[in-house]
């Protein structure tokens, strides 16, 4: 295995846990990066509180890389990434963000007008409603996006403008600052272990990590 050359540090969705990231970890793992897991709570914050409670961890794990790392965070963990990222430039390489509603989600517009919506999901279903996008701030560094465009949960079907991957359409998923983009034919839950996501992640790896697919 060539020695490992950057670090990835991957961030779960809404409601999910480090375990939902294992298989997209393994894959880089094996192609030579070094990659940090980690857990936050979700339901019980707000993004910008995520980001905060991440941030000591983010900070010792970018201090020990000795230089910039690349954050790569699925769906609401997109969103963190790029609290994360945007107040110190010198952070991130790059910014990886798989179905993340960058411009909101109609799926959460519905979902947060619900009590037991709002219940279950917590302070951050707020943050990605579509009138809270522009709260979010936009990063100086390179970024990625990869959107689904398989639906698999019927009740949103009708409600999402196509193409979506039955959270996130295409269009909200996209930054416009720029960014590089690709669509995978996934559905949302799944999206970071789709194959063709996988492909796409270590590319901008390769492209952000110079020594990427060299040996040590």
């Amino acid at each position: 295995m060539p020695e490992a050359h950057g670090i990835v540090v991957l961030l779960h969705g809404l409601g999910r846990t480090r375990r939902s990231m294992a298989r997209l970890a393994s894959r880089l793992t094996a192609a030579g990066y070094r990659v940090e897991t980690l857990d936050y709570p979700s339901r019980r914050l707000g993004i910008a509180a995520c980001a905060a409670h991440l941030r000591p961890t983010v900070s010792a794990i970018r201090q020990r890389a000795g230089g910039p790392i690349v954050l790569v965070g699925h769906s609401m963990g997109g969103l963190v990434a790029r609290h994360l990222a945007a107040p110190d430039p010198a952070l991130a390489a790059g910014l990886v963000m798989l179905g993340t509603p960058n411009r909101g989600s109609e799926a959460a517009d519905c979902v947060s007008a619900s009590r037991l919506g709002r219940v279950v999901f917590g302070p951050a279903l707020r943050d990605l409603r579509t009138d809270a996008s522009a709260a979010i701030p936009v990063p100086h560094c390179p970024m990625a996006v990869v959107a689904g465009t398989r639906a698999l949960i019927p009740f949103f079907r009708s409600r999402i403008p196509r193409p979506h991957d039955g959270l996130v359409s295409v269009a909200r998923a996209g930054l416009g600052a720029g960014e590089r983009s690709c669509t995978v034919p996934a559905h949302h839950t799944r999206l970071m272990d789709h194959p063709a996501t996988v492909a796409a992640v270590l590319e901008t790896l390769s492209a952000w990590f110079p020594a990427a697919g060299r040996a040590g």
